[in-house]
């Protein structure tokens, strides 16, 4: 099967000749020609277009991520041997679902695949190149879905999906907000529209994304949780400590993460006392939570700093030596208790720590603007590395790669 290409059918061969017969004779040879026409018709057209009952319910399933399920109907399928492609798209998408994606692809290529079962094989194809990260690849056919069905929600979706791997946000955003457009009760495009803005410091814009992400997503969502979770720091990071505080009141059983943000809204309100209770709640349960110790420093800062703060921090950066933020905090800390020394080198070291974290977001802004700039992509990772966040350095390298092999693929494509 061609992505690249419309589905067509092949014009039957003629043979033209010079006639010499009775009308009548003539009449039964065009009636004979009409019906061979429509034959052709109804196998090249009618056929394809035509889903055994059981595919759609199979399909929906494996939306659903009922594997075993699917995979039952998908034996009554195969029983059903006038419907062999129907049966191989399935059973190329039960592959994608088992990350066996090179059998995903052999099934889809030995499929005829035309009218109705298109779209779902470039969906199927697009998802197994996306999870063997040909992103370029995927890109394509994906591209592909959306020039024939326009409005696909699903094409944009993971275009979408395609360009955040690549790093290449603005791109990724435009077909988000496409996909939120042609689908607007869906809550997916939301939740990754917010995850950029994020990332890129835009926290009152992905505030809103999240909040109609959290209004679209059913109450007992996997992701709901996470999504209050990121909800909520976005308005703790954009001030908004008031709407914070309720949105947490909201949740009947409050993550760790949702406690220690409660307490980052009491203590932006300046309601110490709570704060500090909240952080101590945290840490008899996990004496080693970073992110409860960090913000009892920060409440003890308000007030007095003490040999147990210092204590703390201490610890904190013993477990990770490149966190700036615990760094620059114990330098305060040491500083109140007399320990200058010890002050200096931290903030010697926490220099350098910030000046890495501001050339990270100026190349960040160089990545906004210049989508497909390999070098930028290389020297975060670089940056990622040097402060310890090794998963951020390899997934910046990935998209590096991909945004050079898709360089290079449009080069070769060019006329």
């Amino acid at each position: 099967m061609s992505i690249a290409t419309q589905v067509h059918t092949a014009p039957l061969a003629r043979q033209r000749r010079s006639w010499n017969v009775r009308p009548k004779w003539a009449a039964a040879a065009v009636v004979s020609l009409v019906l061979v026409a429509v034959a052709v018709w109804w196998q090249t057209k009618a056929v394809p277009n035509s889903l055994p009952a059981e595919f759609s319910k199979a399909w929906e399933l494996l939306e659903e991520g009922r594997i075993d399920a699917a995979e039952k109907l998908l034996d009554a399928l195969m029983r059903q041997q006038q419907h062999g492609n129907a049966y191989l798209v399935l059973d190329a998408a039960l592959s994608v679902a088992h990350k066996d994606f090179e059998g995903a692809e052999s099934r889809i290529q030995a499929a005829n695949l035309k009218g109705a079962l298109r779209p779902y094989a470039l969906e199927v194809l697009g998802k197994s190149f996306f999870g063997r990260q040909r992103w370029y690849d995927a890109e394509r056919v994906f591209r592909t879905l959306a020039n024939e069905i326009p409005r696909s929600f699903t094409a944009h979706l993971w275009l979408g999906m395609v360009y955040d791997d690549l790093h290449m946000f603005g791109q990724a955003i435009h077909e988000l907000m496409l996909a939120a457009e042609i689908q607007p009760t869906d809550y997916r495009p939301h939740i990754l529209h917010g995850s950029i803005l994020n990332r890129y410091g835009r926290y009152q814009k992905a505030a809103e994304q999240y909040q109609q992400a959290l209004r679209l997503m059913p109450p007992d969502a996997a992701s709901n949780i996470t999504s209050i979770t990121y909800f909520v720091n976005c308005l703790v990071r954009d001030g908004q400590f008031d709407v914070g505080l309720e949105k947490i009141a909201a949740v009947s059983d409050p993550s760790v993460e949702l406690r220690v943000l409660r307490a980052e809204c009491f203590l932006g309100l300046g309601q110490l006392a709570e704060a500090a209770h909240e952080c101590r709640t945290v840490l008899e349960h996990d004496e080693n939570q970073q992110a409860a110790v960090i913000m009892l420093a920060k409440v003890g800062m308000q007030q007095t700093a003490t040999s147990e703060h210092a204590q703390l921090l201490e610890a904190a950066l013993a477990r990770n030596s490149n966190d700036s933020e615990v760094m620059f905090l114990l330098a305060q800390v040491h500083g109140r208790l007399g320990n200058q020394q010890r002050q200096q080198e931290l903030l010697t070291q926490s220099q350098r720590l910030v000046k890495l974290q501001i050339r990270s977001r100026e190349l960040l802004e160089d990545i906004w603007s210049q989508a497909e700039n390999v070098d930028a992509r290389l020297k975060l990772a670089d940056i990622c590395d040097e402060l310890g966040e090794s998963k951020q350095a390899k997934q910046w390298r990935q998209a590096a790669a991909g945004c050079q092999q898709r360089i290079k693929a449009l080069q070769g494509n060019a006329p």
